[in-house]
């Protein structure tokens, strides 16, 4: 098959792994892929592989009757006018693909064909946690508990980012909290945080860009998710590639990723006192960080590009079939 692949316009570093990664692995699969930003209608082209929901690609590729395959990666739930628009698009495309089981029964629910939906693993191949003797250095050093925490700070977040406010202001620790991102509700939460006296032992730091997330969570003592209701929790996948414990919500996605006890820590949505709980078991029980470090390595290593390219290219190879 001749593919063309669209690439996520905001991939980190500007450079879109996933497509890279099929581009590359085509020829093994007996096809020819090119990467291009955008599509117009060529007849020699058998199928068009989006990643991300692209709606202009999309419709340029049904309108030129070249099959779609989208890939999505953000829950796309809620009532907002634009979230109908863009599940209305993704029931066109031929294939779609999320990766998680949370968002392929989300894309479900939105009414989506359930023959046209392939969960395809998230893969990351950047693993910097390997060096031991490193990490056992970060995870004794005395001065402080760093966490991070990230989130859109939005109406659908603040509940949850709520609860890592209130978990911290119980904490008798000498911790900071470093939040990543950014939204309409940053004043709101800056004044709840401010009001359950963290003070200066929380840094709101904006959207950042993927190198500078890579250095807080590098430098962190553990990440903490908090929430669940999205494609995957990349995030933490990149706080176990950087050898930093997660500490997930017991909701949607993460679970499928964070096996309590195993590769990090859960508590229950909504439950501070539970997150503090975890937080202080975590600095407290001795070598339960470095065996979190060591099995979530272990669990970015299964994130690997064989399984998410293999399973992608099976989800194009079965319009051939069709056809």
């Amino acid at each position: 098959m001749k593919l063309l692949l669209v690439p996520d316009p905001a991939s980190p570093n500007g450079v879109d792994a996933f497509c890279r990664e099929l581009e590359r692995r085509a020829a093994a699969r007996g096809h020819s892929a090119r990467i291009r930003p955008s599509f117009e209608a060529e007849p020699s082209v058998d199928a068009v592989f989006v990643n991300s929901l692209q709606p202009q690609a999309i419709v340029r590729a049904l309108d030129g009757g070249v099959p779609v395959v989208a890939r999505l990666i953000d829950d796309l739930g809620g009532g907002e006018p634009a979230s109908a628009r863009a599940r209305a698009l993704a029931g066109r495309a031929a294939r779609v693909l999320v990766p998680s089981r949370y968002l392929s029964e989300a894309a479900l629910d939105w009414g989506l064909d359930p023959a046209r939906v392939r969960v395809v693993p998230y893969a990351y191949d950047q693993i910097f946690a390997q060096q031991i003797a490193l990490v056992t250095m970060r995870a004794s050093r005395p001065n402080g508990f760093g966490l991070v925490t990230a989130a859109p700070l939005d109406e659908r977040s603040q509940t949850a980012l709520d609860t890592v406010f209130s978990a911290v202001s119980r904490l008798r620790l000498d911790c900071h909290l470093s939040i990543i991102g950014d939204g309409p509700a940053r004043a709101q939460l800056q004044s709840r945080a401010a009001a359950l006296g963290l003070g200066a032992h929380a840094h709101f730091l904006g959207e950042l860009p993927h190198p500078k997330k890579m250095e807080y969570l590098r430098a962190a003592k553990a990440y903490i998710e908090p929430v669940g209701r999205q494609g995957f929790p990349a995030l933490a996948l990149h706080a176990m590639s950087e050898g930093c414990p997660v500490v997930g919500v017991d909701e949607g996605v993460v679970p499928e990723l964070v096996r309590d006890g195993e590769n990090g820590l859960l508590y229950k949505p909504g439950d501070a006192a539970g997150l503090a709980e975890a937080v202080v078991t975590l600095a407290s029980t001795q070598g339960l960080s470095l065996k979190l470090i060591a099995e979530g390595v272990r669990t970015v290593e299964r994130h690997n590009w064989d399984a998410t390219a293999a399973a992608t290219f099976a989800a194009i190879e079965e319009l051939a079939v069709r056809a």
